[in-house]
């Protein structure tokens, strides 16, 4: 009975072992450039031509070996999106002319899961990744800002509303990520692209007049740099 009993937790030490030889974790920041891809009836939407806009990201991230060239690599990141629009311009009358700029700002706990193959360069390695992110909206604010002939007149600020109902924003997104890298030691340099696959924005409301159901769909977008330190390489 001993004899098993220490055999079984000699094999589970040194599972242990191997297991944390295998993981290590670290700390990322980045910045994000982010937008949306607006498209009605599975075509890009020609009255909204929304814009990027600079944003960051934090966050932890954790990587478990597979083998010496393929690894995991799941993280937890606080993230901010959004996009731009604007400046339109609204015409008064013949005399007077406004024009409109609004900035979205959308707050996310981002989960990327990500497949990671490294190509060994000597003192360095290139990274190729590929994997899902699930994103949770916490948060977020509208700034809207009205000039009239060129000089600036007043600014606004709104909270995003996030629910199921008609034009609200989805508090869930998920999709995909693929980027490249650059392993030095123990820090990672990183460019990802983002493409979003959850519908943000639900609208199907009847347009007057025309009697038919108008359906826009609205899906994230975005690069990203980052820098990850992991403190166990």
């Amino acid at each position: 009975m001993n004899k098993k009993f220490f055999s079984v937790l000699f094999i589970a030490v040194l599972t242990a072992s191997y297991v944390q030889a295998q993981f290590t974790f670290g700390a990322r920041a980045g910045l994000n450039l982010t937008n949306v891809s607006v498209k009605y009836e599975g075509k890009e939407y020609e009255a909204s031509k929304p814009k990027y806009k600079p944003s960051f990201q934090i966050g932890v991230v954790g990587e478990y070996g597979i083998s010496d060239n393929f690894a995991i690599q799941p993280g937890i990141l606080f993230a901010t999106q959004g996009y731009k629009l604007g400046p339109r311009e609204f015409i008064m009358d013949d005399m007077l002319g406004w024009e409109v700029m609004a900035t979205v700002n959308i707050n996310y706990l981002q989960i990327p899961i990500n497949a990671q193959y490294k190509i060994n360069l000597g003192s360095s390695a290139f990274l190729l990744q590929a994997g899902p992110y699930f994103g949770f909206a916490f948060g977020g604010k509208t700034k809207t800002e009205f000039s009239l002939n060129n000089i600036p007149s007043s600014k606004e600020k709104t909270d995003l509303v996030f629910g199921n109902k008609e034009d609200q924003l989805s508090p869930f997104d998920f999709g995909l990520g693929l980027g490249i890298g650059l392993q030095l030691n123990a820090i990672q340099i990183g460019l990802k692209y983002h493409l979003g696959l959850a519908d943000l924005y639900h609208n199907e409301r009847m347009t007057a007049y025309l009697f038919h159901i108008e359906k826009l769909k609205m899906n994230n977008r975005g690069f990203s740099i980052t820098v990850t330190y992991f403190f166990s390489k």
